[in-house]
């Protein structure tokens, strides 16, 4: 973290503190907060939970310092005046913005540089975060078209399948018909990421001129570069649905309305070099089975060329943007998010292997565009889960969200959320191990979304990061990632991708997997989602020996689902158990993951009676368990939370739970790891256990 961690005289608890004794009014003003405390509580040690509180969990849980809260995605915005970046500390509560050269010519001209330089002193100056978003609209890659300007070689690339053409297998350039063309920044031609010299270029215009002109000390003082939704891009998502947001898109680079849809897959010039150095082959006999074709070859020549080609992504885009962070030891690292994770089957042609590129981001992120909460069971989930998993593979903690009512505002009644569903919508995230939040929420737009309304949301993530934060999260549990037989499934079609333009196995297996994940969430279970890398490294012989060290001794078990191959490995741990969901099993089987799974599925709080209602997150923290829970739908619930699958006995049985609306801390006794509570519709609550003897 830039910001550094701050030491406190006091314990700082909010005045609804419960069962604490003897406690002293003070006044308390707290550096490096928005606020101060008139009313805090000085605690005697000597009083019930002592241990708990000396621990100091608590010092930034009533009113959290700036580095937990937020950052307000701000583009282009001109900070030069020191009040602007006071506005955003003080009376929106936030803990820092995300910032980008903007004003007209973009990194082309002088003055837009100046101002930049200018603003990030102020935000220095006022004690804020600074995140850089490294373009000026999306996908990142095009530098407001700058990385394409005099080098029209470097364009994205499509190999297309037309057998009316001569020859029926050529390459053209990749723009009509795909994301670079159909978002809702700006239609503009796609620089290749599969060709090195494009990223290069982008880094020199983006990466590198920020370094150079902010000057060390302001550029060190930067968090992360914010790379957003990058891809392959020979992939038809579909045109933008919504005419009014349609309509409204800037068009850079006219799209040629004679251009034949066609079935298409990324490429570069030197792809079939790449493909015969790796697997002994010629590609160019094979492009049919590229197109088409269910024999056991055709399947493995799609299966060899999407992980070629997802390496080659990973390296020549991912892994040059890190690299290039990763020469100043103290600079900003490589954030952002990819497109598309709610679909499984996307991430062939967008990404080869998402699990790989989000591992290529020392903070991974996602992207959470719908802030109703209740949506989290009907594919958002995916987008945690993947880059939530992919840093603890690689030993990180951060993962970043960028966060907003976007779908609320764009359908519906057409209006912002209220304070209740963003802070439900941070709360799943944050259990799932989401720590650094984003925001495009607006500050107005209507009567409940105001600097008011921010603060609460600010002090609300503050919460949730003051707890988390330095926390692990504990998911024995994998969920097995299929995007190998989801490669060799994959065949490239002429219209907008869905599920339907695919065989029924690849239509099979994305279901199962929706499925269990959903399911394991209604049942309270953490997991983390693992390709087959991943699970190689847990074996007696890793190939991945350095992430095997990071995984060493987490994981209890692994879940493959529905018609994913039979993957026999030699587990290192002869406890590590297995479960298969058989082809003739329904895919809807998260009962019965429930009752097999047993006690090898980790901790959970399981409600009583059950609800699926409830995301759970369960994590450890010097030496207890800690339960987020949020209840994502408006009707409260009223019942018992029981602890299972825990073997070790606790050193005493009071509990506490702590509210990060308000931040209030109680402590309560539970009775053999069970006790009474309400959650309230869109209430999230921490739990946090006894130490573990």
């Amino acid at each position: 973290m830039k910001f550094s961690r701050l030491t406190f005289s006091f314990i700082l608890i909010a005045s609804s503190v419960t069962a604490l004794c003897d406690a002293q009014e003070t006044k308390t003003i707290v550096a490096g907060s928005d606020e101060s405390a008139p009313v805090a509580q000085k605690i005697d040690f000597a009083s019930s939970g002592a241990a708990f509180l000396s621990d100091g969990w608590l010092a930034e849980f009533a009113v959290p310092p700036r580095v937990w809260r937020p950052l307000q995605i701000v583009h282009g915005r001109d900070l030069t005046d020191p009040k602007t970046s006071e506005y955003y500390r003080d009376e929106c509560g936030l803990g820092g913005l995300v910032v980008n050269v903007g004003g007209p010519g973009y990194v082309r001209n002088e003055e837009n540089w100046a101002r930049f330089v200018k603003g990030v002193q102020n935000l220095h100056d006022a004690g804020l975060r600074v995140w850089i978003y490294d373009e000026d609209g999306y996908p990142s890659l095009e530098a407001g078209g700058v990385t394409l300007e005099g080098r029209p070689e470097l364009q994205a690339l499509e190999l297309a399948f037309d057998p009316e053409h001569d020859p029926p297998y050529y390459v053209r350039d990749c723009y009509e018909f795909t994301h670079s063309s159909n978002n809702v920044a700006r239609a503009r031609r796609y620089p290749n990421p599969l060709n090195p010299e494009a990223t290069k270029r982008f880094i020199d215009v983006t990466h590198r001129r920020y370094r150079e002109t902010l000057g060390k000390d302001l550029y060190d003082y930067v968090e992360a570069f914010f790379t957003d939704e990058p891809s392959m891009m020979a992939a038809n998502l579909g045109i933008i649905q919504e005419e009014h947001i349609r309509s409204r898109v800037p068009v850079d680079d006219p799209l040629d309305p004679d251009k034949k849809c066609l079935p298409v897959v990324s490429w570069f010039d030197d792809v079939e070099a790449k493909y015969f150095e790796k697997y002994g082959e010629e590609l160019r006999p094979k492009f049919a089975s590229l197109f088409s074709g269910d024999t056991a070859e055709d399947k493995k020549v799609r299966r060899q060329f999407w992980s070629l080609l997802g390496e080659l992504d990973c390296e020549r885009y991912y892994g040059q943007i890190q690299n290039f962070c990763r020469e100043d030891p103290n600079g900003p690292v490589a954030s952002g998010h990819t497109l598309y994770e709610e679909n499984l089957i996307m991430h062939v042609s967008l990404d080869g292997n998402k699990m790989d590129v989000l591992k290529r981001f020392d903070i991974p992120g996602m992207d959470m565009l719908n802030s109703d909460p209740g949506a989290y069971f009907f594919g958002c989930w995916l987008a945690a889960a993947f880059p939530c998993s992919a840093a603890e593979f690689i030993g990180g903690r951060r993962v970043m969200t960028e966060i907003s009512d976007f779908s609320q505002l764009n359908s519906g009644d057409r209006k912002p959320v209220d304070l209740a569903k963003m802070e439900a919508a941070a709360g799943w995230q944050a259990a799932f191990g989401v720590t650094d939040f984003t925001l495009y929420y607006s500050i107005g737009g209507a009567e409940y979304r105001n600097e008011e309304t921010h603060r609460d949301y600010c002090r609300f993530v503050g919460r949730l990061n003051a707890v988390l934060f330095d926390a692990t999260p504990v998911r024995p549990i994998l969920l097995y990632y299929p995007i190998e037989e989801l490669q060799s499934e994959f065949i490239p079609v002429a219209r907008k991708y869905d599920p339907e333009t695919q065989s029924e196995r690849a239509q099979q297996i994305k279901s199962s997997f929706d499925l269990l994940g959903a399911g394991l969430s209604r049942i309270q279970t953490s997991f983390c989602v693992a390709d087959r890398k991943t699970l190689d490294s847990l074996t007696k012989n890793p190939k991945n020996v350095q992430e095997s060290e990071t995984l060493k001794g987490k994981y209890r078990g692994v879940i493959f689902p529905r018609w994913s191959e039979n993957i026999d490995y030699d587990w290192a741990d002869p406890d590590f158990r297995v479960y298969r969901v058989s082809e003739d099993r329904p895919i809807n089987v998260w009962e019965d993951v429930a009752r097999e799974l047993g006690d090898f599925a980790g901790p959970r709080l399981t409600p009583v009676p059950g609800n699926p209602y409830f995301v759970e997150g369960a994590f450890e923290r010097d030496g207890r368990l800690i339960f987020v829970v949020t209840n994502v739908v408006g009707e409260p619930y009223r019942g018992a939370l029981k602890l299972t699958g825990i073997d070790s006995e606790f050193e005493s049985n009071e509990w506490f739970v702590l509210n990060p609306h308000d931040g209030s801390v109680k402590t309560f006794n539970a009775d053999e790891n069970q006790f009474q509570t309400e959650v309230a519709g869109l209430q999230t609550l921490i739990f946090v256990s006894p130490k573990v003897k």
